[in-house]
């Protein structure tokens, strides 16, 4: 038998339910703007997304986590028209999330002649391997949907900044202030690439978006923490924009995007 990793087939397929309406919509409005080869691999992406997603947990907002980048995908969709932005949308979160599950993936790919058991990684044993599965995700990346894309997608994959924190014997509110701090740097470098910029924009616009959690809870004022620097950093960015950036055209639209946001959830 392949690689097979766990994952509850009936809570993949009511996930899928849960969800397919924005999947068609998404469909649609690739094929509206794309033909070809272009359509074709984002159809791929798209696939390959939901099979390394759908066995997730849902997202604290109770919404299966293949949602989110979906709601990436179509937002770079309204900032540009590269086709291979769209695809990173899609898998952005695929390496940092599920590395084991395309590890399997590649495995499977690679050597379909071999026989393998089930493929159970507990807690320490994703975190002992994490690299190894990282390094082959990425060639998987690389070898469907290209360089560039495998170059947006492991640009957009975040440190291990709580465990760097933990081995430096950071706890509580000095973790977290150093946990967001690093992750505040991470998307400075980001920002110097204006594809990734249109990328990062795209995700934080949907992050930033806490209507759906309780203001009162944990959650909340974690994220809350976290963004509200990550947002002011982003608004001075877009102000500067020159004529030349690609998301000069967007600009505006933009800056009230996350202004708007900004000002009801973050001041």
């Amino acid at each position: 038998m392949p690689l097979e990793t766990y994952g509850d087939p009936n809570q993949m397929s009511e996930r899928r339910e849960r969800i397919e309406d924005k999947i068609k919509n998404f469909q649609a409005k690739v094929a509206e703007k794309f033909k070809g080869e272009n359509l074709t691999k984002i159809e791929a992406a798209l696939d390959f997304m939901l099979k390394v997603h759908l066995p997730q947990k849902d997202r604290v907002d109770g919404e299966p986590f293949a949602s989110h980048p979906l709601a990436v995908a179509e937002k770079v969709m309204e900032l540009s028209d590269n086709p291979e932005l769209i695809i990173a949308a899609l898998i952005h979160d695929s390496v940092e999330d599920q590395p084991d599950y395309i590890f399997a993936e590649r495995v499977n790919r690679k050597y379909p002649d071999k026989q393998y058991l089930q493929f159970n990684i507990d807690a320490t044993s994703k975190l002992r391997y994490r690299e190894i599965f990282k390094d082959w995700s990425f060639r998987e990346i690389k070898e469907r949907f290209g360089d560039t894309v495998r170059y947006y997608t492991a640009n957009m994959t975040n440190h291990d900044f709580n465990s760097l924190a933990e081995s430096l014997g950071l706890t509580g509110e000095a973790k977290q202030n150093f946990i967001n701090q690093a992750y505040g740097e991470h998307v400075e470098d980001i920002m110097s690439d204006p594809e990734l910029f249109t990328l990062k924009l795209a995700d934080l616009s949907v992050n930033i978006d806490l209507h759906s959690l309780d203001p009162s809870g944990e959650k909340y004022q974690k994220l809350k923490r976290k963004y509200k620097s990550v947002i002011e950093a982003f608004l001075i960015k877009l102000k500067g924009l020159p004529e030349h950036h690609p998301l000069y055209p967007k600009k505006t639209e933009a800056i009230e995007t996350l202004e708007k946001i900004y000002n009801e959830q973050y001041r």
